[in-house]
């Protein structure tokens, strides 16, 4: 049950810091890290990769403990 509200807390911080800090801090998230890919950008793709990650990490250990 608590690493359930780790990968909960993990993408809430990722998709706060999204929401929140490119109008807060536009010039930090505009920063390029390599080729095009800025921080910003980053956080987007990881928000979208991590999610379904951690839910499949989840369901697969729920699975686990009811067998």
């Amino acid at each position: 049950m608590q690493r359930q509200w780790i990968y909960t807390a993990i993408i809430l911080f990722l998709f706060l810091l999204l929401v929140f800090g490119v109008p807060l801090f536009p010039e930090f998230m505009a920063t390029d890290i390599f080729g095009p890919m800025n921080i910003g950008m980053l956080i987007f793709l990881l928000l979208h990769i991590l999610t379904p990650v951690l839910a499949f990490l989840y369901l697969k250990q729920t699975q686990g403990e009811h067998r």
